[in-house]
């Protein structure tokens, strides 16, 4: 998708040099990749300890084997 925008010079260089992207619309892309992952990670960490899964380790180690019964 093609979008006009006015960004800063020095903001752009340095976002492409800290990503050591070749282009500028690559340096953007991984740019807000890692601010919506950071995100994403902020709300399930703020969210910790908000559910009560009622899991213990032997139930885990069986889902993980592909087993039902534990």
């Amino acid at each position: 998708m093609r979008t006009t925008i006015d960004l800063p010079e020095a903001l752009l260089d340095e976002v492409q040099r800290t990503t050591q992207a070749s282009t500028r619309r690559e340096a953007l892309v991984i740019a807000l990749e890692d601010y919506l992952r950071r995100q994403r990670r902020a709300r399930v960490i703020s969210a910790a300890g908000s559910m009560d899964l009622d899991l213990d380790v032997r139930a885990l180690r069986a889902l993980g084997n592909g087993r039902r019964d534990a």
